[in-house]
């Protein structure tokens, strides 16, 4: 499966990557950088790890329970067809709302669930920090969305809502 993604973003980012930079353009009122463009794609492939890492949390009988819940909240999130921003519409860019749901949340289950950075791997340690580098990105480019994500995931967490449906029935 994470190889089907990343090849699909692999392919989206090969083939439509000025679809990807005329809807950035558009969001930021045709203020925009290279830079900022190329930030924003290194934000979407880091969907897969972090993937990888959220499935190992879910699997490891060691892993506290609301970690748990929210890594298979995500990986469910994953497969279903609802989502804040459309791949089939937006190509590359409409993977930056479930890069952001997912480092969002592997972040958050960082933050509050497992602080003990000696039992990480390097490679956990480094994405970790390259996730929290790279947050701040996709808030600029797609803020009411961002903002979204974070209330499904307090509600998700305050046991208000059971699925990303669930959320949409209930805000709209």
């Amino acid at each position: 499966m994470l190889q089907a993604l990343y090849n699909e973003l692999k392919d989206l980012s090969d083939n439509s990557f000025d679809q990807f930079r005329e809807t950035i353009k558009k969001r930021l009122d045709g203020q925009i950088t290279e830079e900022q463009v190329s930030t924003l794609k290194e934000f979407i492939f880091l969907m897969p790890p972090l993937i990888k890492i959220l499935n190992s949390y879910w699997n490891d009988k060691n892993t506290p329970a609301d970690a748990k819940k929210l890594s298979g909240l995500i990986l469910s999130y994953i497969l279903k067809p609802n989502d804040f921003i459309s791949e089939e519409k937006y190509g590359l860019f409409g993977y930056l709302d479930d890069a952001y749901l997912v480092v969002s949340s592997f972040l958050h289950i960082q933050d509050l669930y497992l602080r003990d950075w000696q039992d990480k791997s390097e490679d956990e340690i480094s994405l970790t920090r390259r996730a929290r580098e790279l947050i701040v990105a996709p808030d600029i480019v797609i803020p009411e969305e961002a903002t979204r994500m974070k209330e499904f995931i307090g509600m998700y967490l305050d046991g208000e809502v059971n699925s990303i449906e669930d959320y949409f029935s209930k805000t709209g």
